[in-house]
């Protein structure tokens, strides 16, 4: 498998103007939000290229969200030919538009933000480090590979109980996003990092914005993770089925042929969800044509998707 990703887009100039990049105003930024969406690149591609998508930007600002894109999914954005497609810059130009700020997330950043909420020697904020970096890595994919191949001393801090006080959060975020190859979930990988760490501040929800339903179990094992030490529930995984359903329940998005157009986005064949119906007693995976998907949510009130 070849390495595809650049850190930095060709055409990153095109892009940068719509989104929020200076480290002090993602900081300052980020906490003036209660809702945080970490936005993956297959859900970036989904809507993008839905031709109805300011029905979802609509949905996103009414919900007082802030955007966040993490340097590895604009990696993968631009990862076929190093360029940002210009589909997906006019979908950050319709956002930027409707007022939601787009921050864009050097994950490393993120030991800033736990220094600025709480009283936390860079020790203790490396060990919260090792903590999510195991919790991910027990999933046998991209994290674990990279545990895997780093310098063996970055490795030891890391997992280290007792990990010493230099900022382990670059080196591991640089080196991980070097190791970034097309087709893996790296991107997701880190943004689960990511909210395992964030949940140690009693502040903000966390919602990941994401098609993938080959990470599922990996959502439902971290939100079990954090509940049991954070006292918290996170992250909510949101794939276009939920957000269509959410649409057409909160009335933003009604009209049937545009409900169609953008989960025909999402998916050229049959669309699987995990939903509930009225004689179901626990959520059941099921797989429905677009058209009975749209009769289901708009047709039976005790119908809910949950992904």
């Amino acid at each position: 498998m070849s390495k595809v990703c650049q850190d930095i887009s060709n055409n990153f100039s095109d892009i940068q103007e719509y989104l929020i990049t200076e480290p002090s105003q993602v900081i300052d930024q980020f906490f003036k939000y209660q809702k945080h969406f970490f936005y993956d690149t297959c859900s970036i591609l989904h809507h993008s290229n839905a031709s109805s998508n300011s029905f979802i930007i609509d949905f996103l600002a009414n919900q007082g969200a802030i955007i966040i894109i993490t340097r590895t999914v604009l990696m993968e954005l631009s990862s076929n030919n190093f360029e940002i497609d210009p589909i997906q810059i006019e979908y950050f130009r319709k956002i930027n538009i409707s007022g939601i700020p787009v921050l864009l997330f050097d994950e490393e950043i993120v030991l800033e933000l736990i220094k600025e909420s709480l009283t936390i020697t860079v020790e203790d904020a490396n060990q919260l480090l090792g903590f999510a970096v195991k919790e991910v890595s027990k999933f046998k994919t991209a994290i674990n590979n990279i545990i895997r191949v780093m310098d063996p001393n970055l490795k030891i801090k890391i997992l280290n109980l007792r990990p010493g006080s230099q900022n382990l959060y670059e080196p591991f975020f640089q080196f991980a996003r070097s190791q970034k190859f097309e087709g893996d979930s790296l991107a997701e990988e880190l943004i689960l990092i990511l909210v395992i760490v964030l949940t140690k501040i009693p502040f903000g929800q966390y919602i990941l914005i994401s098609d993938d339903l080959r990470i599922r179990n990996n959502v439902i094992s971290v939100n079990q993770y954090i509940e049991k030490h954070h006292n918290l529930r996170a992250p909510m995984q949101l794939t276009t089925s939920r957000l269509v359903y959410e649409m057409h329940r909160k009335q933003i998005l009604t009209d049937e042929n545009e409900m169609i157009e953008i989960l025909s986005a999402s998916s050229n064949g049959n669309i699987n969800v995990f939903c509930m119906g009225e004689e179901d007693i626990q959520l059941v995976k099921k797989s429905f044509t677009k058209e009975e998907l749209l009769s289901k949510i708009i047709s039976e009130p005790n119908f809910s998707v949950a992904y």
